[in-house]
């Protein structure tokens, strides 16, 4: 941490030129940052008495398509879309656009402020065809996003080449060819995530997926760690997750993926690497789209197995679970709150709604003091529209200090909402 510290410091100062640290990261003695984000101002319109979300007004609006939001360790904000990655004070102030071409999809921050993004990446490759422009699957590492310095784009990962499954040339190009079905072009990276220790996860998915072979099938996992050079390799491909068949222990069209941990909000950082994801395939019958994979350390390696503590659903304690089957319909985007609380999110593009959890599967929160209520209290809530409390085609979700962020693709706008328990 001592070193995260010093770097965000640096940032500080660096840009004491440009903006006073007021202007980036806000202040007591700025009413808007104060009503906006530390307290949040309900929408007059949708103020309720009971135990709900409530939306904070105004909505960030001016992005192109968002499809994700993140809050990073340097409690700036970081938001994807069709141009790239906005970054922003936690007021909603933009003051940088990273342009990236055909725009980004994910991203999260690494414990050293580095960024990881999803996006897209055009190259000729000479040996295939020299007249050909591929447009693959990418991961980019971005460097100073924050303004410590000049941005740079220190790493980039691309598919099929970031895979280690595919050793030699001939498998790495077997697929790039446009007449097959399963063009390398069809991939996509739908989500990445960081660990304690600064490896991350990327979830994948895409038309191939045979069993049983060297390489590793388009629907999965893959994980990586740094060199002593920054350079990301792929040391893992988790070959558990089945890309074919619904399971507790499957990875059928992965659309995001989250790991618990995130930006500190209480003392000690968790050093688990299990991961929750989400499957789409809405026109499949897929029972259960949002699992919580268990990394489990074995005297052979490290196994994945399925979380089955979320099929004792008790519904003495709460009316609907994390593991009802057909909970979801094409579940987008998944967080987890890495505080005390140990809340998932996830948005659901079919549906247009936001969900909230426990870790313990129960879907709400529990009764506050003073309630009568014996039950978690739901408070999920959606629906078609662009009011304060509907989506249209929400792909992204974030939690920071008490308050979730919803990246609502189609209505263009980052929502956010609080508590009203969390209310003063």
């Amino acid at each position: 941490m001592k070193r995260v510290l010093a770097v965000f410091l640096l940032f500080v100062i660096s840009f004491a030129g440009l903006y006073s640290c007021d202007e980036i990261l806000g202040t007591k003695g700025d009413s808007t940052t104060d009503e906006i984000f530390e307290q949040g101002r309900q929408d007059p319109s949708t103020i309720v008495d009971e135990v709900a979300y409530a939306a904070l007004v105004p909505f960030w609006t001016g992005f192109d398509a968002p499809t994700d939001v993140y809050v990073g360790y340097d409690e700036l904000v970081y938001v994807t879309d069709a141009q790239g990655v906005h970054v922003l004070d936690r007021a909603g102030n933009k003051y940088d656009l990273i342009e990236i071409e055909g725009g980004a999809t994910s991203v999260t921050q690494d414990r050293l402020l580095n960024l990881y993004v999803t996006a897209r990446y055009d190259t000729v490759i000479t040996a295939v065809d020299p007249d050909i422009t591929w447009n693959l699957p990418a991961v980019y590492k971005i460097a100073n996003a924050n303004g410590s310095g000049p941005v740079q784009f220190v790493d980039t990962l691309v598919h099929p080449f970031m895979d280690n499954s595919r050793a030699n040339t001939n498998t790495q190009q077997f697929r790039l060819d446009r007449d097959r079905s399963d063009n390398e072009e069809f991939v996509e990276l739908t989500g990445v995530t960081v660990l304690a220790n600064n490896d991350i996860y990327v979830s994948r998915r895409g038309p191939r997926n045979r069993t049983g072979e060297a390489i590793a099938p388009d629907n999965t996992v893959l994980r990586y760690t740094e060199n002593s050079d920054g350079k990301l390799r792929n040391i893992a491909q988790v070959r558990a997750l089945n890309p074919n068949n619904p399971s507790f222990l499957s990875g059928i069209s992965i659309t995001d993926i989250s790991s618990f941990i995130g930006p500190p909000q209480r003392e000690n950082m968790s050093e688990d690497i299990s991961f929750l994801i989400t499957q789409g395939a809405p026109e499949q019958d897929i029972p259960f789209r949002t699992l919580w994979v268990n990394a489990v350390e074995t005297i052979d390696g490290i196994e994945y197995r399925p979380n089955s503590s979320l099929l004792d659903r008790d519904t003495s304690r709460a009316e609907s679970f994390l593991y009802d089957e057909y909970k979801f319909k094409n579940p987008t985007g998944i967080a987890f709150s890495a505080d005390a609380r140990g809340h998932i999110f996830i948005v659901d593009a079919e549906t247009d709604s936001l969900y909230m959890f426990q870790s313990n599967g129960f879907e709400g929160i529990n009764p506050p003091p003073g309630s009568t209520a014996e039950k978690a209290i739901n408070v999920s809530f959606g629906g078609t529209g662009n009011g304060p409390r509907q989506f249209n085609n929400p792909m992204g979700v974030a939690y920071f200090d008490e308050v979730v962020l919803v990246a609502d693709t189609d209505n263009n706008r980052i929502a956010r909402y609080k508590l009203t328990t969390d209310f003063e």
